[in-house]
């Protein structure tokens, strides 16, 4: 498989992953339960938390906002690997900007279990 066919399925994995943010977003706010495989850290007890509901509230439009952008990115970024068309000095932006997201999305995760969950 060349480069751009890796590439390709890195960013299937992106958009899969965006997809997959979202949804348990949704899920949260329809339900109003956070689930075992709801994107959280293990060492959390959901039994024992203080406030499931304001986690819901803080975390539901940052879940929303952060797979967005990862599905967008991800699914743009693979149809021009899928076209052949991608160039690499892309390659790195797209890296960077993903990187950036994740690093927001965990911090703000961590600042919501620890004044929602702990």
């Amino acid at each position: 498989m060349d480069s751009y066919g890796m590439n390709l399925v890195f960013d299937l994995i992106e958009l899969a992953a965006g997809i997959y943010i979202m949804y348990n977003g949704i899920m949260m706010k329809k339900t109003g339960r956070i689930e075992g495989n709801g994107l959280i850290g293990k060492n959390i007890d959901l039994y024992k938390a203080r406030d499931k509901a304001g986690f819901i509230k803080n975390m539901y439009p940052v879940y929303m906002i952060c797979g967005f952008l990862f599905a967008i990115i991800g699914g743009t970024v693979a149809v021009f690997d899928y076209l052949g068309k991608s160039p690499k000095s892309a390659q790195m932006i797209v890296t960077f900007a993903l990187l950036i997201i994740c690093a927001v999305f965990a911090a703000l995760t961590k600042r919501a279990q620890d004044r929602y969950l702990s």
